[in-house]
């Protein structure tokens, strides 16, 4: 009974009218978008690399890297700066674009429903929960899957020169 009472923070956010949470912990910051400087070769997701005081980190295109259609980018767009843990458990930052960066909310793990137990869509899919609060759905993703190290070590190592 312990756990009824457990509550974990989550920074919600919006790509198109999907709402989205990632726990706090893998959130540093949330910046207004700025210059991208676009790298050539790299996937559609991989917009380029930001400059953000004086380091340099690889941007993504959640949209994109979540399987969404692209969309226009407005004034409301924000770049999540997120730290994600590689295989060897190192940990890298990167800037994530969102439609809308919302805000943050405790969520109390009762009210998390786990997402369905299918045998390959379990393993594969960042969404590892599901909060249905009288009708507005919000889909809990792990970072660590969305934004898989092997897919931005390319970049990282061109970042490193």
């Amino acid at each position: 009974m312990l756990n009824a009472f457990v509550n974990d923070a989550y920074l919600t956010f919006l790509l198109g009218n999907e709402k989205f949470a990632v726990h706090v912990n893998n959130v540093q910051e949330v910046v207004e978008l700025n210059e991208i400087t676009k790298v050539p070769n790299t996937p559609d997701y991989m917009l380029g690399i930001i400059n953000l005081r004086g380091r340099v980190l690889p941007l993504l295109d959640t949209r994109l890297k979540l399987g969404l259609p692209a969309a226009q980018r407005t004034s409301k767009n924000r770049i999540l700066i997120l730290e994600i843990t590689d295989g060897d458990e190192k940990m890298m930052q990167v800037g994530a674009i969102v439609d809308v960066a919302r805000e943050v909310v405790e969520i109390n793990v009762q009210q998390i429903q786990k997402t369905a137990d299918m045998d390959n869509y379990k393993h594969s899919t960042p969404v590892t929960g599901i909060v249905n609060n009288q009708g507005d759905i919000t889909m809990i993703i792990d970072i660590n899957k969305v934004f898989i190290s092997t897919d931005i070590s390319g970049m990282a190592d061109i970042i490193r020169g």
